[in-house]
């Protein structure tokens, strides 16, 4: 067993509360839903099912894309480990929901501050669950897998997960209902900044958490992964 599991599961459960409460922010400002549900939203209005529901069908297509790019990297562990984080998650959200959503701005140009700020948040939640080694969200466990085949920066990477979320809503939206649902100009900003931002989060908390997640590194070790960046 992995003596430092517990220290993983913490730094995972904390990023993916900042992560949801981010989710929050960028909800409240009412200008677009978030890119990773901007797909199985356009897809409720077809279906006639709920967000939830929709959102279930994305992640079985996400489990199959890593299993196919993975193959058997991507273990019976890896999977339940995300299907149980996919509903600790939808919990979080509902909870950062009671917690931070009370507070809507009003004015557009705060919006678009609140927007960015939001955008902030969720990256380094996004950071914190992909950095903690003990598992990710299927959205993110994608990005990973575009991450392996092209080699580019996680940051990089989770900017072409999200613009492929919101490019497969304006289709979907377009072809079956003839009209554009949920995709505003908050979320092709947040579909960009939230990926930028993690690019530089990461490279900034990294080395970090690595000295949480295995204390055997030391200051000097971060200091020079941190100069490589």
């Amino acid at each position: 067993m992995d003596k430092y599991l517990i220290r993983k599961l913490a730094v995972c459960l904390v990023g993916s509360f900042i992560y949801a409460a981010g989710i929050t922010v960028v909800k409240v400002c009412n200008l677009g839903i978030s890119p990773i549900t901007s797909a199985p939203y356009a897809f409720s209005f077809v279906v006639g099912q709920t967000l939830g529901t929709c959102t279930m069908y994305l992640n079985a297509i996400l489990y199959v894309i890593q299993k196919l790019v993975l193959k058997k990297e991507y273990t019976l562990r890896k999977f339940l480990t995300q299907f149980i984080l996919s509903a600790v998650f939808a919990v979080l959200i509902d909870l950062t929901g009671i917690m931070f959503g009370g507070f809507v701005p009003q004015s557009y140009g705060f919006r678009l501050i609140y927007l960015v700020f939001g955008c902030f948040v969720l990256a380094v939640g996004v950071c914190g669950v992909v950095m903690s080694n003990f598992g990710m969200l299927p959205g993110e466990g994608v990005a990973v897998c575009i991450q392996r085949v092209t080699k580019l920066d996680f940051g990089i990477c989770k900017i072409i997960f999200d613009c492929s979320m919101v490019a497969l809503a304006l289709v979907i939206s377009l072809v079956f209902l003839g009209r554009i649902e949920g995709v505003r100009e908050g979320t092709l900003i947040s579909a960009v900044m939230i990926g930028w931002f993690a690019r530089y989060v990461g490279r900034f908390l990294g080395p970090r958490l690595a000295l949480v997640l295995n204390p055997k590194v030391d200051e000097k070790t971060v200091m020079e992964a941190e100069m490589e960046m």
